[in-house]
């Protein structure tokens, strides 16, 4: 298929929110097309709570109690604030927390394709990209977008994600509480306060109507990513890399913390251990010129490989018509579990002058909004990356390197 049919096909099942019956029947069509062409294609289900906004919103609202209750009680503030804090972080680190139990458990699947591979291909490449749909909330509204864009470029990057400014927020609480511990009662200390009850007043408010939002028809953010990747997996299945053995893994329940790609790392741990590996992700594609993400987080930024992000900068460098630049970005690319898995891990994907995926969790994300060109440019700096990832192998093995056609 070519890569708008991968798009309209996805954008066909509309609704796919993680853990829907539009999800698995995307999958099953995923995993049908990709069996066409021949290989091992595999579909693991698995069981999760994909509903990161709802949950959040329950830390959120803890906190905003723990804010309440420091005022007449401080020792109870302070204890209900840490509550929230620690629940905020481990959702954020680990993706199980109180809030998340307090959501609906669903059935979501991977959907996983091995590429033939030359042989002696000793280091493995895991092409992935999520296939689920996000919600169309008020938090995604442009002016939002923006704002927050905007700020990341003027700081050159230096900002921590949403999570982190909940965290501060709720540390900003904290600290209030204990002054209230120590005896500060008075009108300036109430002052000091209201900043950050506010702010979660109004988080709560967004991550409650997030949590409970349609979902968006997603054909660029993530549909286009996943024709890319699948694009990329048939080029590399047609003309194997000498040194990479290419494994397409379609993760659903992607949307919010890529927990898809969380589950099948987890899995599949041993096969880490075994062998080098190699994350490549792809995120939308709509519309824009090919980025790489330099750093990504919604907690505290982590950067990617290095080498990784010195090979695309390369690759820029030698094809200065593709227009390739870096990307900071707070959130949680297709690429990041693995980053956090500390795999050599990148992440790429097509943005506007802003740096934004236009229209992404937007009701207009639709299958002809997608720009076929984006989609093009991606998939070549996609085989240009790959081609340098297996010199790169090549040379660390002593072996000459065969570029992929």
């Amino acid at each position: 298929m070519r890569l708008t049919e991968t798009v309209s096909g996805l954008a066909a099942f509309p609704g796919r929110g993680a853990g829907t019956d539009a999800e698995r029947r995307s999958a099953r069509w995923l995993a049908s097309e990709l069996s066409a062409n021949g290989g091992e294609v595999v579909v693991e289900p698995f069981w999760t709570r994909p509903n990161w906004a709802l949950a959040n919103a329950w830390h959120v609202a803890l906190a905003i109690a723990g804010s309440l209750v420091s005022v007449p009680s401080p020792i109870a503030g302070c204890a209900t604030l840490g509550l929230a804090l620690v629940f905020v972080l481990a959702d954020a680190l680990t993706g199980v927390s109180p809030g998340r139990r307090l959501t609906r458990e669903r059935a979501s699947q991977n959907v996983i394709a091995v590429a033939p591979s030359a042989p002696g291909a000793s280091t493995r490449l895991i092409l992935t990209a999520n296939y689920d749909a996000g919600r169309s909330g008020l938090a995604y509204r442009d002016i939002f977008r923006r704002t927050s864009s905007f700020l990341r470029q003027a700081v050159h990057g230096i900002t921590p994600g949403w999570v982190g400014w909940l965290v501060a927020a709720i540390l900003w609480l904290l600290a209030v509480a204990v002054l209230r511990l120590e005896g500060d009662k008075g009108q300036v200390i109430g002052a000091i306060q209201l900043p950050p009850t506010v702010a979660l007043v109004l988080a709560f408010a967004m991550l409650l109507e997030l949590g409970t939002a349609d979902w968006s028809p997603a054909a660029g953010d993530n549909a286009s990513g996943v024709a890319v990747a699948v694009a990329l997996a048939r080029a590399l299945g047609a003309a194997p890399p000498a040194h990479l053995a290419v494994e397409l893994v379609l993760t659903g329940a992607g949307d919010g913390g890529q927990l898809g790609l969380r589950r099948y790392l987890r899995a599949h741990r041993a096969e880490q251990s075994k062998a080098d590996t190699v994350v490549l992700g792809v995120a939308p594609c709509t519309d824009g010129r090919p980025r790489w993400w330099r750093s990504d987080g919604a907690f505290l930024p982590l950067r990617y490989a290095r080498p990784l992000r010195q090979l695309a900068e390369r690759v820029a460098g030698e094809e200065p018509h593709l227009a390739i630049a870096p990307h900071v970005a707070r959130g949680a690319a297709p690429a990041f579990p693995a980053r956090r898995a500390r795999l050599p891990a990148l992440a790429i994907g097509c943005l506007d002058d802003r740096g934004l995926a236009p229209r992404s969790h937007h009701r207009d994300d639709t299958a002809d909004a997608v720009d076929a060109s984006a989609l093009d440019a991606a998939v070549q700096f996609g085989l240009l990356l790959i081609d340098g990832i297996d010199a790169v192998v090549a040379d660390a093995q002593g072996q000459p390197s065969a570029t992929p056609a």
